[in-house]
This record gives C-alpha cells, sequence and structure tokens, in this order.
C-alpha cells in the first residue's frame, strides 16, 4: 500500500505556459505579457505548435511512460483559451499513459478563469486548481501588482467549486512590504475560511531587477524587517495547524491526504519531464532547462530540436546532494531507508558530521527512519541544507 504522502508511481509532467495579462511588480520568472490584437494570438499560436511539437519530440525519448501527474504552470495558464489546454491534455493522453490515480494540476489567476471554462477543464480531467490569491488584502494587492482584487479570489473560487472542483489550494505571500503581523493573520483568517485543501504560504522575495526590488533599493519603499516576517512564519504554522492543515513541507500546508502529489516528486528528487520556455527537467540522470527566450524556444521546438539552454549529467553525488536537500525541505525529513536503497550506504556515512553539528545546534532530528529539520531549522533552512552542499 502507499504510505500517506506519497506520490503515485509514475513521471511527473510540467508545462509552462508563459503569458501573462500583466508582470506582477515582483515576478522574476520567464513570463510574458501577453499583447492584445493579432499579434498576440500569432505568438500563442506559435507557441502552442512548439509546445505540441516538443511534447512529441520528449514522449519519443521518454517511450511510453505512465504519468503520474501533469502540471500546468507559468505565467497564467488560464489566460489561454480552456480549449487549448483540454487540447493539450488530449495530446498528452496520446502519447502517454495515465495513473488512474492521476493528479492533473492547473494555475490560474483570479480575474482570468469562467465558470464555464473551468467546468471544461473538469470534464476534462483537470482535478487540481491552485489559484494565485497572494493576499486578500486591497492595498498589498495592488503593491504586487496583481490585476485581481479580493472580490475576483473570491469569484474564481467559487466558480471552481461549482465547477466540480473538490481539491483547491491558494498561494499566498506574506513578508510584503507595510504588512504586520496581524494584518496578515488577517490574510489568513480569510483563506481559511474559504475550507481549500491546500494552502502554499511563501515568504516574498526581492529579485533583483524587478519593479519592487527597485523601489526598496532607491529608498521609496520599505522591506518589511526580518523581525517581523519571522513573527508572520510563527503565526502562519501555529494557525495553520489549528485550522487542520498540516506543515509537510516549509512551504506548503494541506488538509490531511491532500499533500500536492507533483511536488512531492520535486522534493523526493524523482524524474519529471518539463516541457516548454524555461521550463526544467530531471530525466534519466540529465539536468536541463529549456530555452527562456520564446523565439529560440519555438524555432528549436519546431524544427525537431531539443530547445534546451543547459544540460546537465548528474554524478552520483550530485544526485545525493539534491536529494538530501530537497528531502529535508519535507517536515517528515528525509528518510534513512530510502536513501540506502538509492545510494547503497547510511546517511551517516558521509553526513554523519554534519548532523551531529546541527543536531548539537538544535536544528536537526532524527528517529528511526527519518532524519529531518527541527522548527527552528525549518526558520534556518538556507543555512542549514548548506552544510549538504
Amino acid at each position: 500500500m502507499r504510505s500517506r504522502g506519497e506520490p503515485v508511481a509514475g513521471l511527473a509532467l510540467y508545462l509552462h505556459i508563459p503569458f501573462c495579462a500583466r508582470k506582477c511588480r515582483y515576478c522574476a520568472f520567464v513570463s510574458h505579457p501577453l499583447a492584445g490584437g493579432g499579434a498576440g494570438k500569432a505568438l500563442v499560436r506559435d507557441y502552442l505548435r512548439a509546445l505540441r511539437r516538443e511534447i512529441n519530440t520528449a514522449a519519443s525519448l521518454a517511450g511510453r511512460r505512465v504519468l503520474a501527474s501533469i502540471y500546468f504552470g507559468g505565467g497564467t495558464p488560464t489566460l489561454l483559451d480552456p480549449s487549448d489546454l483540454v487540447s493539450l491534455l488530449e495530446m498528452i493522453r496520446e502519447h502517454f499513459d495515465w495513473s488512474d490515480e492521476i493528479e492533473i494540476t492547473v494555475e490560474a489567476n483570479p480575474g482570468t478563469v469562467s465558470a464555464d471554462g473551468l467546468r471544461l477543464l473538469r470534464d476534462a480531467g483537470v482535478n487540481r486548481l491552485s489559484i494565485g490569491a497572494q493576499s486578500f488584502n486591497q492595498e498589498e494587492l495592488e503593491l504586487l501588482g496583481r490585476i485581481h482584487g479580493a472580490a475576483e479570489i473570491y469569484s474564481a473560487f467559487y466558480a471552481a467549486r461549482e465547477a466540480g472542483f473538490d481539491n483547491l489550494s491558494l498561494d499566498l505571500i506574506y513578508g510584503i512590504p507595510g504588512q504586520t503581523p496581524a494584518g496578515w493573520r488577517a490574510v489568513l483568517e480569510e483563506a481559511v475560511a474559504l475550507h481549500p485543501e491546500h494552502l502554499s504560504v511563501y515568504g516574498l522575495s526581492l529579485e533583483e531587477g524587478t519593479p519592487l526590488a527597485e523601489e526598496v533599493a532607491g529608498g521609496r519603499l520599505q522591506a518589511c524587517p526580518e523581525e517581523t516576517q519571522v513573527a508572520m512564519w510563527e503565526i502562519t504554522g501555529s494557525f495553520l495547524k489549528g485550522a487542520g492543515y498540516e506543515r509537510y513541507e516549509i512551504a506548503n500546508f494541506a488538509l490531511p491526504g491532500r499533500q500536492c502529489r507533483h511536488n512531492l516528486t520535486y522534493w523526493l528528487n524523482r524524474p519529471y519531464l518539463g516541457i516548454g520556455a524555461a521550463a526544467h527537467g530531471y530525466f534519466n540522470g540529465i539536468r536541463y532547462a529549456n530555452h527562456g527566450d520564446l523565439k529560440r524556444y519555438i524555432e528549436d521546438s519546431l524544427r525537431g530540436r531539443l530547445p534546451r539552454a543547459r544540460e546537465e549529467h548528474q554524478t552520483p553525488e550530485q544526485e545525493r546532494t539534491d536529494t538530501v536537500i530537497m528531502g529535508l525541505r519535507l517536515t517528515r525529513g528525509l528518510s534513512r531507508s530510502a536513501f540506502r536503497r538509492r545510494f547503497g550506504y547510511p546517511f551517516e556515512d558521509v553526513f554523519g558530521e554534519q548532523l551531529a553539528v546541527l543536531e548539537q545546534e538544535g536544528l536537526m532530528g532524527e528517529n528511526d527512519e527519518f532524519i529531518y529539520l527541527t522548527e527552528r531549522g525549518r526558520l534556518l533552512a538556507n543555512y542549514v541544507l548548506a552544510h549538504f552542499v
């Protein structure tokens, strides 16, 4: 029997839809605001052709593999016509077998979904929706450059429920300039009142080159103080635990049995295919990244070439490091037995010294089966994980 929280056996597939209505002011991801009129439609048409060609190419290399999860990320996948997403799913079905328990997620932004479109996705097999709420506070949403208000979050959520989705996730951001612990708690209260099955909660990262980071660097905006962010982190864990959500990964919370199977593939360092501009993948011992430049991606893909910006054959040491760093992000930690099966020796043979030091500092713990971060260790995760690089 599959353990609770384990992904279904099989391959994961990620598809990147890089288009958005407007670039958010904190966003450093590869995303392209979609121009109106014929130029925008032509770009979408060419990109979808390139995606289909890459699916063909990837399928021929992967063989007739069973898919355990499919994830449409972005950008804003729901900016496309729902029929385009359905068409992609139909093509994927032609090239891969699907697990009976397959999880199919589409990221959705409030203001870009309709009741009819959501029903079309649900009827096509999409069974999980990840809604990019980020906040319920209007001033915070405007500061982040979101295209929606709180009303659109509610509309999208209720429309998804009416369309038959019983697995909904909300993305939230804390540490926004001007945000207070009390204000953050109010955001959590509004989110939990909707009863989503899953919540992803991220601290705001001020990425170089983004408008928000430039305003902070120029003194026009004050970053959220570190001690305030720590207080918000602590509020998040205690409040969501009290509401019945389990923190199963550093930034992710779920009701029992509702962990995101697709993301568990990443954290368990299992193989997955990444398709689309700027998509990353890990397959047959190779980590790769596709071109982020749309023109280059489309040209390479339509010519039948793998649209790779880089490929790296993983050494056993790199695989081991990635397995440890990703596995320790899980609340339960890294499985001793799984590590030994994968690498042929105990964890302590390589990392015993680091474990002893970090346990002494109160940042890590262990039991018969798992090696894990303590609550304080999760707060200082970057410091802890650097010991295993």
